[in-house]
């Protein structure tokens, strides 16, 4: 059996300097990495769920601050997002998608738009976006395995009186997750619910599918192991 290569399209929560194409913006570098409490690479949610696969990287896709939403450079659905998850040697076996928390921080509009007469979507809504993007990766990669994940909320670390902000710009959280999931079930791609997965077991959980951060968005090394955690869970179900 060959080696698996894995791509992750994703945002600031999943770059890490030197590990990304040149010249994307990165939330991850020297600075942020230590205020976090990442002292390599292999303290990212990717690189322990590769770990846990026996897997390689084949392209980190992320851009801090992207969105799914737009029709341009660095949104998830463009085509230069969406082509640039290979090499010139390599084409992943899996890609794992974990993108949209911008979305709901810039409170992007969710519900999908009527389809227009020309039969496009309306890519200023989170829903099409996503369904766009999804329907990209699968023409380009027909036979890789996709999957997607819902976000999960945050904690706030050494603040127990933080509460994580269910509604930005009028638009509740939830509603983002129910459109990854309907995308996903449309488009037929897998789906890891990572902030579903734990709600029957509440008494077995430290978190509840909470991750750890400084500021409400980006994991701190134990946020990036409880992200690493849920993935793994999940794909154990999936793969």
């Amino acid at each position: 059996m060959g080696f698996m290569f894995v791509s992750i399209l994703g945002d600031s929560i999943s770059t890490y300097s030197g590990y990304n194409p040149d010249g994307y913006a990165i939330f991850y570098d020297e600075q942020m990495q230590k205020r976090n409490g990442l002292k390599s690479v292999y303290d990212t949610w990717w690189a322990k769920v590769n770990k846990s696969l026996g897997a390689y990287l084949c392209v980190n896709n992320s851009y801090s601050g992207s969105r799914v939403s737009g029709k341009v450079f660095p949104a998830g659905n463009c085509q230069e997002r969406i082509m640039h998850l290979r090499t010139s040697g390599h084409i992943p076996d899996l890609i794992l998608i974990y993108l949209g928390f911008n979305d709901f921080g810039y409170g992007v509009p969710v519900s999908c738009a009527p389809m227009s007469n020309d039969g496009k979507t309306d890519l200023r809504y989170f829903e099409d976006a996503y369904m766009q993007m999804l329907m990209g990766l699968r023409y380009y990669y027909p036979n890789t395995r996709i999957i997607c994940a819902t976000l999960m909320r945050t904690t706030l670390k050494q603040n127990e009186l933080w509460h994580f902000p269910e509604r930005l710009g009028g638009i509740c959280f939830d509603e983002y997750n129910n459109a990854i999931r309907r995308a996903a079930s449309q488009c037929h791609i897998g789906l890891a619910d990572l902030a579903k997965r734990h709600l029957n077991f509440p008494k077995l959980m430290k978190y509840d599918s909470r991750y750890e951060t400084l500021d409400g968005t980006h994991p701190t090394v134990k946020g990036h192991k409880i992200i690493a955690d849920e993935w793994i869970a999940c794909l154990s179900r999936l793969l």
